[in-house]
């Protein structure tokens, strides 16, 4: 079948490993602000196991690993005004201060910090 058009690609959702979905969903919605659009316990009973998380139009997914299964990843956010996010990750004491770049050999601003499950974080912004 031949097909007139080329595939266009929508969105990415990356999973990231947990070793305990609940209690990670509760440090993305107070630390970073993402929000719990959609998990596990809409398809079945017990500890949420899954979880979609957003914040605009950026969505990432979680699931749980056992401990022995478990991989990290890295997950890399496009950001504008750093700033702000800068202040707000010290503040909360989820970096220190020496830990951002404000201007990387590439151009970017940019910072890095570890979810509890072992997952690097790390926002950036082209300068």
């Amino acid at each position: 079948m031949k097909h007139n058009s080329t595939t266009k690609f929508l969105r990415i959702s990356p999973v990231l490993a947990s070793s305990d979905v609940p209690r990670d969903i509760e440090w993305y919605e107070t630390k970073l602000g993402f929000k719990n659009v959609y998990d596990s316990s809409a398809y079945s009973e017990g500890k949420i196991d899954y979880v979609v998380l957003g914040r605009g139009d950026l969505f990432f997914h979680m699931q749980f690993q056992f401990p022995a299964d478990m991989t990290s990843t890295d997950l890399k956010f496009q950001v504008q005004h750093i700033e702000p996010l800068f202040d707000k990750l010290t503040n909360q004491g989820l970096i220190p201060p020496g830990k951002i770049t404000r201007k990387t050999s590439w151009n970017t601003s940019e910072v890095s910090l570890f979810d509890l499950s072992g997952n690097r974080i790390t926002f950036f912004e082209d300068l």
